[in-house]
């Protein structure tokens, strides 16, 4: 009996690196696929690579972390895109490592191995692999600091370890609210406050010297000094999604009118930039209300789309009318699946984590920020283990509704199915108003 154990645990682990390995080969072959140079903000992201390989001043709106990584890799291998954009692919599986290890912590093996799997061929995961931005490196980061926060793994590490995330992508920084309400949830009968403080204290301890290089390189107001502490390009997303001529999502359009014309204005600092986003932005929210009300509907729409993540597909990336086609049809499920496993997790102290990092980020993005798919990869860990648990439950809750023995579980299988039904309604309005748009893209 123990050798036929042992023999299961022995297959079941190399099922478990077939499948790792098989997501990096998919990850792999599709940085070799790709051929186009970095443009857009990739391009921004090389220039800050090469200002730091070179030893010149470091001129980039964004964290230094990634950029420093790239010129490290550049250092060791030598000039290359594909060595690059192939270290994205590495920590992408990585990824899928550590969210199976989170999956099998809160919900068990079976829904770790489930997690494992869809997170392999996740096409949105694979797609970023191909172009070089900070997204998969700190949502690699991210996923560790989750596992680490599961495990109650010191809080001293977990703050060093955010701080680095968040030095990768300064963005990442509003999760902060989630994770600490996670800490306080975990821990309110043992001290959470101490591990709050502590967690807090060591994040901002690895921001000091890259907001104090920001600080003091601009000579203004305090206040508005501030506004160029850790992602000097924040501002910026506010005014996008409150402005006369906004439309939930990251449109430009006030740059077609005289209200926008100091957005190019290259005699204004990013400090004085920053004043008139938000100045702008509070003006337009105080004053039109109902618009605003209006807005926040629009971006939760935009931003709760099955569409992809990848906001790049209108260039001609390798086989992107089938990645488009495969993301739908895979968000069609897994976004489903995932409300359906939050419902039914809400009350864990472990799982909790997860919904709260889902909850902030959805929540600043279509209230304060602007919509933008691009913006949901940073929760994907956490929706996919929240699906994958989702997926193990379904059988038993067919089960259930076939004996009518659901009773207990009604109200949690009525919320699931009217938040469903509420993505599927929203998909059908994303056709009717924006398919000509999409299709335009592919063209």
């Amino acid at each position: 009996m123990p050798d036929d154990i042992n023999k299961k645990d022995e297959t079941s682990r190399l099922a478990l690196w077939g499948i790792l390995i098989f997501g990096f080969a998919l990850r792999a072959a599709y940085v070799l696929s790709v051929k186009i140079l970095p443009w857009s903000d990739m391009a921004h992201w090389d220039e800050a690579r090469l200002s730091i390989l070179h030893g010149l001043p470091y001129t980039a709106g964004w964290t230094p972390l990634y950029p420093a990584l790239l010129a490290l890799l550049t250092k060791l291998f030598g000039e290359s895109y594909v060595i690059l954009n192939m270290a994205n692919a590495f920590f992408s599986a990585l990824t899928c490592l550590y969210i199976y290890l989170c999956a099998k912590e809160v919900f068990g093996r079976k829904t770790a191995c489930i997690s494992l799997l869809i997170s392999a061929v996740y096409i949105d995961m694979i797609w970023y692999c191909g172009v070089m931005l900070a997204e998969t490196f700190g949502i690699f980061l991210l996923t560790v600091l989750v596992y680490n926060i599961i495990k109650n793994r010191s809080p001293i590490v977990n703050g060093i370890i955010f701080g680095l995330t968040c030095m990768t992508k300064g963005s990442f920084i509003i999760c902060l609210p989630g994770f600490l309400f996670w800490i306080y949830y975990k821990h309110k009968a043992e001290g959470w406050l101490k591990k709050a403080a502590l967690f807090s204290v060591f994040t901002f301890l690895v921001l000091l010297p890259w907001c104090a290089r920001n600080f003091t390189s601009h000579k203004t107001s305090v206040f508005l000094k501030t506004t160029v502490l850790i992602e000097p390009t924040w501002a910026e997303t506010i005014f996008t999604g409150h402005n006369p001529y906004a439309t939930g999502g990251p449109d430009f359009y006030f740059l077609d009118h005289e209200y926008g014309k100091f957005y190019t204005d290259p005699s204004l600092t990013p400090v004085e930039k920053n004043r008139i986003f938000l100045t702008r932005s509070l003006e337009f929210a105080l004053g039109n209300p109902l618009r605003e009300l209006q807005l926040t509907l629009l971006k939760i729409s935009k931003h709760l789309t099955f569409a992809t993540s990848f906001v790049f597909y209108r260039v001609d990336y390798p086989a992107r009318k089938m990645m488009f086609a495969l993301s739908l049809l895979e968000n069609m499920v897994i976004f489903p699946l995932c409300i359906l496993g939050l419902v039914f997790s809400f009350r864990d102290k472990n799982a909790i984590g997860f919904a709260a990092i889902i909850t902030v980020f959805i929540g600043l993005f279509v209230t304060l920020f602007c919509a933008e798919t691009r913006k949901r990869m940073v929760f994907v860990p956490s929706m996919l283990i929240l699906a994958s648990y989702g997926a193990t439950l379904l059988p038993g809750i067919i089960a259930g509704i076939k004996k009518r023995e659901t009773e207990k579980i009604r109200g949690r299988l009525m919320t699931a199915g009217v938040l469903s039904c509420l993505l599927f309604l929203n998909f059908f309005y994303q056709i009717a108003t924006r398919y000509r748009d999409v299709l335009q893209r592919f063209h």
